[in-house]
């Protein structure tokens, strides 16, 4: 019987974790800044429960990468941010239209409704813009290309070069030749492009810039590694807000 409850205690869990929650629990971020750093929660599909059972798939690297790239931000730009300036929205919340700059990670879990997907489709059209990050293998690209069917079906992951205008928007990026942060799969760089060219998802596969982000919070990898990521990372936000 102890065994039965255990197990469906275990259920019950999980089943809760595959839902947005209601309201967070982190509190909001300064309300004078210029950029907010704002990491999406999302509906997950049932592998999650299992696959992902010492933390939800969306919250990887939280807070540590969240608030380790504003600090960075403020200091090598002019953009007035803060060291705290991150929230968690969620993806078929209102809320989401406040943030040009959003992050999104292990989209191998991602699974949009249909109030997710019309919320996102609206939020892309109006200009607002998707890092995705902290994802790995065939299966996990394959559920991603699957979710953005629903919000564009006429639409597809186009892989980026270097002549890309997003590689050099703040820093020029050399080479897209990176070291993956774990395993030997090389490193792709892929985007979602609106009708008018317009980029308006950046997609880091076999890729894990949070981690730098949070390594480097906490000291824990090499200063070069970790701003070759910062580069990429401040020019994302700097396409997303000039374009």
């Amino acid at each position: 019987m102890k065994r039965l409850f255990i197990g469906l205690g275990i259920l019950l869990l999980g089943a809760v974790s595959l839902l947005p929650a209601i309201a967070s629990l982190d509190s909001s971020p300064p309300n004078d800044v210029e950029f907010t750093y704002a990491r999406i929660r999302y509906h997950m599909t049932p592998e999650a429960a299992w696959e992902q059972r010492r933390e939800v798939p969306w919250h990887h690297d939280y807070p540590f990468g969240d608030e380790a790239f504003p600090t960075f931000l403020k200091e090598v730009s002019r953009v007035h941010t803060e060291h705290n300036a991150y929230q968690i929205v969620d993806i078929d919340s209102p809320e989401l239209f406040k943030y040009p700059f959003t992050y999104l990670c292990e989209p191998g879990y991602l699974d949009l409704n249909d109030k997710d997907t019309k919320n996102l489709r609206e939020y892309l059209e109006r200009g607002g813009f998707v890092f995705v990050d902290d994802f790995r293998g065939q299966r996990h690209l394959q559920n991603l290309a699957y979710q953005l069917k629903k919000v564009f079906p006429n639409r597809n992951i186009i892989p980026l070069t270097i002549a890309h205008e997003i590689f050099r928007s703040f820093y020029s990026v050399e080479t897209l030749d990176v070291a993956p942060p774990y395993g030997f799969a090389p490193v792709e760089f892929l985007g979602l492009e609106d009708d008018h060219g317009r980029l308006v998802m950046i997609i880091n596969y076999n890729n894990d810039l949070s981690e730098f982000w949070e390594g480097l919070d906490r000291g824990e990898v090499p200063m070069s590694s970790a701003a070759t990521s910062l580069k990429f990372g401040m020019n994302y936000v700097m396409y997303a807000f000039t374009h």
